[in-house]
């Protein structure tokens, strides 16, 4: 049942009018068939669209600043990994058959990295 919500999760997201019809009635087809496992399946997939609306996000947020740091010194220094390994998660690359994406934990520590990056250069004063 999972597969087939995210084919049509899939297939919605750039449906015309015409075809989001045909999904719908798909859809209502899925929940007259078994409604808890689609209850269950739809639920999969709201929680792997906010995942991937996350590494958006990360994304998103950092653009503005990206040309001006050094995604490999932040890599290297807090987190003792790679530039690769950075982007990856930042771009939510398929890595091992599925997204890379930072963990909750990740996401805090490059929140630190971030302020602590900040306070170094309001420090300084050149004379």
């Amino acid at each position: 049942m999972l597969e087939r919500v995210r084919n049509l999760r899939n297939r919605y997201r750039t449906a015309t009018d015409e075809e989001k019809k045909q999904i719908d009635a798909e859809t209502q087809a899925l929940q007259e068939e078994d409604l808890e496992a689609w209850q269950d399946a739809m639920l999969k997939c709201m929680k792997e669209t906010n995942k991937e609306l996350s590494n958006i996000l990360v994304r998103e947020q950092l653009n503005e600043i990206l040309p001006y740091i050094s995604i490999s010194t932040i890599a290297k220094n807090y987190f003792g990994k790679s530039k690769a390994w950075f982007y990856q998660r930042m771009n939510g690359n398929i890595v091992n058959g599925k997204p890379a994406q930072f963990t909750a934990e990740e996401i805090e520590k490059l929140n630190f990295a971030l302020q602590d990056l900040s306070k170094k250069l309001s420090s300084i004063k050149v004379v």
